[in-house]
């Protein structure tokens, strides 16, 4: 059985730990300054992991990660973030990744490619942005919360 958390201090330790497994660079800090919902299963044990960053009304996509064991669970991950974001006012979510497998993935939950010049410079200024455009092979995508 799983069940969906949102991160807590305590969780940030588990947290750095569940990323690197994944390959992914961890700080602290990154994880304080999002939101992040935990996706645990009944030994507290992390099976997964989404966060939002918000730059006002939008809201950055952070570390959506999970096991293949929990893929049934990546919905409810999935719309619990955007319940969160909505809460913070964001209107629209954007992401940017280098896993080019990941994209299918990404259009299945509506979301659409944007192109990085057209992001807004709350996004564009994130540390978290900064860093994976320094990577090989880096798109961007957006969907909107709140139809205008």
């Amino acid at each position: 059985m799983y069940y969906l958390a949102i991160a807590k201090n305590q969780d940030i330790e588990p947290a750095i730990r569940f990323m690197e497994r994944a390959g992914m660079e961890a700080a602290a800090e990154e994880i304080e300054n999002g939101k992040f919902i935990l996706l645990k299963d009944d030994a507290h044990s992390i099976k997964g992991m989404i966060g939002i960053e918000a730059c006002e009304e939008f809201g950055l996509l952070r570390s959506f990660l999970f096991l293949p064991e929990a893929h049934s669970q990546v919905p409810a991950m999935f719309e619990a973030m955007l319940a969160i974001a909505r809460e913070q006012g964001v209107e629209q979510v954007f992401l940017v990744s280098n896993k080019q497998q990941a994209m299918a993935f990404f259009e299945a939950l509506q979301f659409a490619p944007c192109r990085g010049e057209d992001l807004p410079d709350k996004v564009k200024d994130s540390p978290v942005v900064e860093k994976v455009c320094t990577m090989k092979d880096v798109y961007f995508m957006s969907r909107h919360l709140i139809t205008t």
